[in-house]
């Protein structure tokens, strides 16, 4: 049985991070609410609606057990089973999954792979995860303007594994600003990345620890001319011994 964690355990970045979390729920919660609120108002409006409030719901429980995944990794009560992925079946998942909260951003998405790629050694359900808080987060970051923001997620060799992650225009953030953010600086505390709200930042940070499970870390990084966030994953040495 798992022993119980007090909130007098806890550091206080964990701390930080449940109050972000909380503030990220208010979101799509407050949609769910605002649909059931126009579906009350027309009948005709009935089908739509619903679609939609079965769509942020969804996508509310998602953020919820993927916050639960990401907390439970950093404080040792849950561990990762690897196994070979193929990651871009899994970024087409996560895309599809996040068309939605995009069309609500008015965000265009955009999936980028570099050819054929092999498996690499991830957790299926951790990997989607940890993408679709990033890609989340990501959206959620983008500046308004006359023409739609595109967000891209991709996915391509490196010379160090295959390199997974999400990038844009309107959102740039430098690898010292995410080490600054995440606490990883002497002397810094762990503060919201000044492209992102507490909420979009709590994302971040989610995934970061879903990824260090996998030893995956993740940076900063650049993609064609935008730049985002990304993890390197290690190609499965099991199948390309086959």
């Amino acid at each position: 049985m798992l022993a119980a964690v007090t909130s007098e355990e806890l550091s206080s970045e964990y701390q930080a991070l449940l109050l972000a979390v909380a503030e990220e729920l208010k979101l799509p919660l407050t949609r769910i609410a605002r649909q059931a609120e126009l579906l009350e108002l027309s009948d005709q409006t009935a089908i739509t609606t619903l679609a939609g409030v079965r769509q942020n719901a969804s996508s509310a429980l998602e953020l919820i057990d993927g916050y639960l995944l990401g907390f439970k990794l950093a404080v040792g009560q849950q561990s990762l089973q690897l196994e070979p992925v193929s990651t871009t079946s899994v970024i087409y998942d996560v895309a599809e999954q996040l068309e939605a909260v995009a069309q609500d951003y008015e965000v265009e998405l955009s999936v980028q792979t570099g050819g054929h790629l092999a498996p690499v050694m991830a957790n299926a359900a951790g990997l989607k995860t940890a993408l679709v808080s990033l890609g989340t987060a990501m959206i959620e970051a983008q500046i308004p303007s006359r023409k739609p923001s595109i967000v891209t997620l991709a996915v391509r060799r490196g010379p160090k594994g295959i390199v997974t992650g999400w990038y844009s225009s309107s959102a740039p953030i430098s690898q010292a600003e995410l080490k600054a953010a995440t606490g990883q600086l002497p002397g810094t505390m762990r503060q919201p990345l000044k492209h992102f709200s507490s909420s979009g930042a709590a994302g971040i940070f989610v995934a970061q620890n879903i990824f260090k499970a996998m030893s995956a870390g993740l940076s900063a990084g650049r993609y064609h001319k935008q730049t985002g966030l990304a993890a390197v994953l290690q190609p499965s040495r099991q199948l390309q011994l086959v």
